[in-house]
């Protein structure tokens, strides 16, 4: 009896041992470009790489809450936005939100963004990240990057 007791928790701790680990990778760093011209005819495009999303396509902004900005534009201003990608590849589309802030000293903008909702092949897209903004002499270049998922 002694030794079926034994052999059961040898043959056990045999199979938790060579058992592989359950411990998942983190996801892998998306870069997301936005390019941003604005005026007449202005547009949105984005590129992304190493990560779960398409190559490229066109970006939308709507809508955007901004507070701040002081007396003639002296002050540090924050604005709030959604922006929905739509992928060239006809893969589907997916909404960040973005969270970003500008001071007059700064040549640009910093915030985050969280992926908010997702079509098709990116429904189930799930990730957030770091935003770095900077003015262009017609727009803004947006960088995106972050660790992003598809889930289920």
């Amino acid at each position: 009896m002694r030794i079926v007791r034994y052999g059961s928790t040898i043959g056990l701790l045999v199979a938790l041992l060579i058992a592989p680990t359950a411990a998942a990778a983190a996801p892998p760093v998306t870069v997301l470009q936005i390019d941003i011209v604005f005026g007449p005819g202005g547009s949105e495009q984005f590129t992304a790489t190493g990560g779960v999303l398409c190559e490229s396509g066109t970006a939308v902004t709507d809508p955007v809450f901004a507070a701040g900005f002081g007396a003639q534009g002296r002050g540090v201003g924050t604005f709030h936005l959604i922006k929905t990608l739509t992928c060239d590849d006809g893969s589907g589309s997916f909404q960040i939100l973005v969270d970003a802030a500008t001071a007059p000293s700064s040549p640009g903008t910093l915030g985050g963004f969280a992926v908010v909702g997702g079509t098709a092949d990116y429904a189930g897209l799930r990730g957030a990240g770091s935003l770095v903004g900077t003015g262009t002499d017609d727009g803004i270049i947006d960088v995106y990057t972050g660790r992003l998922t598809i889930v289920g």
